[in-house]
């Protein structure tokens, strides 16, 4: 595992530290924010009809929720918002390497990696998702009022794109502190 630590000038590595601990802080209110959102949304019948149905593509559409309907839909919702959680923990590792000084690593490469496939994998199966939840706060509707909406939104698109560009970040951050340990060899 290659550990470099950059000098940049001091003005950069303030500002660096300063956003870092920043985008620190923020991670940890994603999490937070995440879980009580995923728990909120399902929780509250109100708000899955006025926030959640529309989201899902099926806005205007009878919905019907239950208890069992809540209960699955948190076990539904229970896995993409734990992936966004690791995301957020893999976010927030990068940025408490920066604050120690350690920009150009092989760990934060992997890191900025795993968050790249995290958005493939977020854009790929986001649609599918949204289909089986349509399905879910439907399925109490009479025959003929049940829904399986598959949408699929520039968002879906653009997160897998960031995705990728985060994964061919992660590998030439690698080669860089590959190159950057072989460097600090020579001396």
């Amino acid at each position: 595992m290659t550990h470099i630590i950059d000098h940049p000038p001091a003005g950069v590595t303030d500002r660096r530290r300063r956003w870092a601990r920043i985008m620190s802080g923020s991670t940890v209110a994603g999490m937070v924010f995440t879980v009580a959102a995923m728990i909120w949304i399902w929780v509250d019948k109100s708000t899955v009809q006025t926030m959640l149905a529309p989201y899902l593509g099926i806005a205007g559409s009878p919905v019907t929720v239950t208890l069992a309907t809540q209960l699955m839909g948190l076990a539904l919702s229970a896995p993409p918002a734990a992936l966004l959680v690791y995301l957020l923990l893999q976010a927030r590792a990068v940025f408490t390497g920066f604050i120690a000084g350690h920009a150009i690593t092989d760990i934060a490469a992997a890191r900025v990696w795993r968050i790249g496939m995290i958005l493939i994998a977020k854009g790929l199966l986001l649609p599918f998702w949204r289909m089986v939840a349509s399905v879910l706060i439907t399925l109490g509707n009479t025959p003929g009022q049940r829904l399986a909406a598959l949408t699929i939104s520039l968002d879906d698109i653009l997160w897998a794109i960031v995705g990728g560009l985060l994964v061919a970040i992660g590998w030439t951050l690698r080669e860089a502190a590959r190159i950057a340990d072989e460097n600090a060899n020579f001396v």
